[in-house]
């Protein structure tokens, strides 16, 4: 079954160790490489969608101001259309 002697074993087990430890390393050093990379692209993102949320709402804001008759109105109809659907 097993043919190796304790002597044998220990003997590997030393001389393994260090290609063990270099492969453990460059795997510690891959996964941080690869999390970096992946906090930067979810930063820009982040970055990029809160911009689109700030173009969106400036947008909003000067279709409320040049149309307010036109914004109160469809407010009101929005209004109406969901006191409805949740009143029931």
């Amino acid at each position: 079954m097993f043919t190796a002697t304790k002597d044998d074993t220990v003997s590997n087990l030393k001389n393994g160790t260090p290609a063990f430890r270099e492969s453990t390393d460059d795997t510690k050093e891959s996964l941080r490489n690869t999390a970096s990379k992946a906090g930067h692209k979810v930063r820009e993102l982040l970055y990029s969608t809160g911009d689109e949320i700030s173009h969106a709402k400036e947008t909003v804001t000067t279709q409320i101001r040049t149309n307010p008759l036109q914004s109160s109105l469809i407010a009101l109809g929005v209004g109406y259309i969901f006191g409805t659907l949740f009143r029931r």
